[in-house]
């Protein structure tokens, strides 16, 4: 199921779906991929990655790779500026907004970035404390 209108909370991909990105390097299938830029990843390089799948296919660095999710991808609101592949939690308003702290509570990882409140933005919805 996909609904393409960039309406917050609009599924974008459901757990376990394919999700189509740039490659932002060369990818093997196989290999667990981070994102690296607007709807672009490339391969992990270590524990401390935000990985968002698994690749299914290989592609070279700039081609299209298709990544298996093992979380859903949902539209949703920014509260503020929000860069591509930052950890999310909610602000006062339930809305997107990027943290470092530890102990917040995470949303997930946003795949596009936000320039100001009330962008509409796809994140990978992936619930942890960080």
């Amino acid at each position: 199921m996909s609904f393409e209108a960039r309406i917050p909370g609009n599924v974008f991909c459901l757990p376990g779906g394919l999700v189509a990105f740039t490659a932002g390097a060369d990818i093997t299938k196989g290999q667990l991929v981070k994102v690296t830029g607007t709807m672009t990843v490339s391969p992990a390089t270590g524990a401390t990655d935000a990985v968002i799948g698994v690749a299914v296919t290989s592609a070279k660095a700039g081609g299209k790779v298709t990544v298996a999710m093992g979380c859903p991808v949902v539209y949703v609101t920014a509260g503020g500026a929000v860069a591509v592949g930052s950890v999310v939690c909610s602000d006062a308003q339930g809305r997107a907004v990027a943290t470092t702290t530890s102990g917040d509570r995470v949303l997930g990882i946003a795949l596009e970035p936000a320039s100001v409140a009330g962008d509409v933005i796809l994140v990978a919805v992936n619930p942890q404390v960080y």
